[in-house]
């Protein structure tokens, strides 16, 4: 209810039930909001990277959590895209792909009645059931079931001639990848969200997917969480000096919160953090 613009599927507040973290907000100048009944806290605001980021980030050295960062990202790039850039790519852009896969392709393909979009999301809604159900059967049997449900469900519909093997292997490297997103409304919105570029893709290939991509960062850019750029730090210059982004930065540069939260006091730290390091007392 007190969120900017409720139209948006992505999250605008970050939703905790780690101490820590909430804790490591607070000394960034976040305000956290604790609610009477909900096991919950409420951090705001709460801007795109914030999602993307984990706790254990801050407990690792910055070489492995950024590492950890760039597979994150690359895992939500696959999420949102990659069903559709395979409808645009069979529907218009088979030129892309190596003769031989294409052969490969095609020769599954023969035995198949339905279009490249049924293919896909036929095992996509598949997926998304035996996950749901996977949550609401009890936890000592729930990931047996998921598990030899999705074998079963893929192995028959590749025998019934419904999809080809290259569709199975899509939807189960996009399921797998949207398992790394650590924050569960971020995965939500981008489950919503593929669907939206598959039916771009099959409309108009990667024109439709680039058009949606366009659009999506042009609402992002001028979309504000409580006054603040929803793509902070990385919309301003004046964020530059800023400890906050989404790598992150050696210990003993991680003084300065981020200047677009305007806080009364723009230090986490003195300047000088290692003071035992370098002799100097200021």
């Amino acid at each position: 209810m007190i969120q900017d613009n409720s139209k948006i599927a992505l999250p605008q507040m970050i939703s905790t039930e780690r101490p820590d973290k909430a804790a490591n907000h607070l000394l960034e100048g976040r305000v956290v909001v604790l609610v009477n009944g909900s096991p919950y806290s409420l951090i705001m605001p709460g801007v795109f990277i914030d999602f993307l980021s984990s706790p254990e980030d801050l407990n690792l050295k910055h070489q492995y959590s950024n590492l950890l960062k760039f597979v994150r990202a690359i895992a939500t790039f696959i999420t949102l895209l990659l069903p559709g850039i395979y409808v645009a790519v069979m529907s218009f852009h088979t030129e892309l792909v190596p003769t031989e896969l294409l052969f490969t392709i095609a020769s599954a393909r023969n035995s198949v009645p339905f279009p490249v979009i049924f293919e896909i999301l036929i095992m996509e809604i598949a997926f998304e059931l035996i996950r749901e159900a996977g949550l609401r059967i009890p936890t000592p049997i729930g990931p047996t079931i998921g598990i030899i449900g999705a074998l079963v469900l893929g192995e028959a519909a590749v025998t019934a001639n419904l999809v080809n093997p290259v569709v199975i292997i899509i939807v189960a490297l996009t399921g797998i990848c949207s398992f790394a997103i650590p924050d569960f409304s971020l995965n939500f919105s981008f489950r919503i969200y593929k669907f939206l570029y598959i039916f771009l893709g099959f409309i108009a290939g990667f024109l439709g997917i680039a058009i949606g991509l366009f659009s999506q960062i042009a609402i992002l850019s001028s979309f504000k969480t409580f006054g603040v750029s929803y793509l902070s730090p990385h919309t301003s210059l004046s964020n530059v000096k800023t400890s906050l982004s989404y790598l992150v930065s050696p210990i003993w540069k991680r003084e300065r919160r981020g200047a677009f939260l305007n806080t009364i006091r723009p230090e986490e730290e003195p300047p000088i953090s290692l003071k035992w390091k370098t002799g100097r007392s200021k």
